[in-house]
């Protein structure tokens, strides 16, 4: 897929006789959405016959010249008739711009449960001997920069009092935090053992994707384990 096959497609949608800009515009969309979401563009509008808007997942970082395209701050306008011989400048004028990086702002995973080690897990646990029951959050973030992430912990005991910390997460890098092992500033745990709880990941700066996994285990050197990861829900 190339931004010449795009066009090459507005031409032949043009030939067949469609002149609603409105009808030409969500048939791009529909037929290319997913590759300009690649691209870092999030969609596309035929704002005339000669003229196309690109809205850009990112900030414009410098001012330049890309002959028949105009660069604006989260958009560009590109003029048909003046690329027609070089559709490649699109690509092009994509490079003048920041990434918002892939994923979403705000992420949940609703099912979150730590089990408490027994004693003799415990010790085992302290001389090093296995890998102890624990659940973890995973942050990729492919942006152009960094970001400072919330957690929120929603506990379903309204006994138990909510509680949540913040981090950050540079760009084109992850994070991988073991929740049992987030501390308040008294040195306690910050998330109680044995409590239903959702979490909730709010990204401040960049989208990001968040994964959730836990570990269960049992038996001196963790014997036996099992583990689970799932996606976290985003509301996009």
């Amino acid at each position: 897929m190339t931004f010449e096959t795009l066009m090459k497609t507005i031409n032949n949608y043009g030939e067949a006789g469609l002149v609603d800009l409105n009808t030409l515009t969500a048939l791009l969309n529909n037929a290319f959405g997913d590759w300009l979401a690649s691209q870092g563009i999030s969609r596309v509008d035929m704002v005339a016959p000669r003229y196309l808007w690109f809205t850009v997942q990112g900030e414009l970082k410098q001012t330049h010249a890309v002959p028949g395209i105009k660069l604006y701050d989260r958009f560009f306008v590109v003029d048909r008739r003046e690329i027609h011989e070089n559709p490649k400048a699109i690509a092009d004028a994509l490079t003048y711009y920041s990434s918002d990086g892939d994923g979403a702002y705000v992420w949940i995973v609703p099912d979150g449960y730590m089990a408490a080690l027994t004693p003799a897990e415990q010790g085992w646990e302290a001389h090093g001997g296995g890998y102890f029951s624990h659940e973890s959050i995973c942050i990729s973030n492919t942006a152009d920069r960094g970001t400072c992430c919330l957690l929120e912990v929603l506990y379903e005991d309204p006994a138990l009092k909510n509680v949540s910390c913040e981090f950050e997460v540079p760009a084109h890098r992850s994070v991988h935090y073991r929740l049992d092992m987030l501390k308040t500033e008294n040195g306690d745990p910050l998330i109680a053992k044995d409590a239903p709880v959702s979490y909730k990941i709010t990204s401040r700066d960049t989208r990001v994707v968040v994964q959730g996994s836990r570990i269960l285990t049992s038996g001196e050197n963790s014997t036996f384990a099992s583990f689970g990861t799932v996606m976290a829900w985003c509301p996009q």
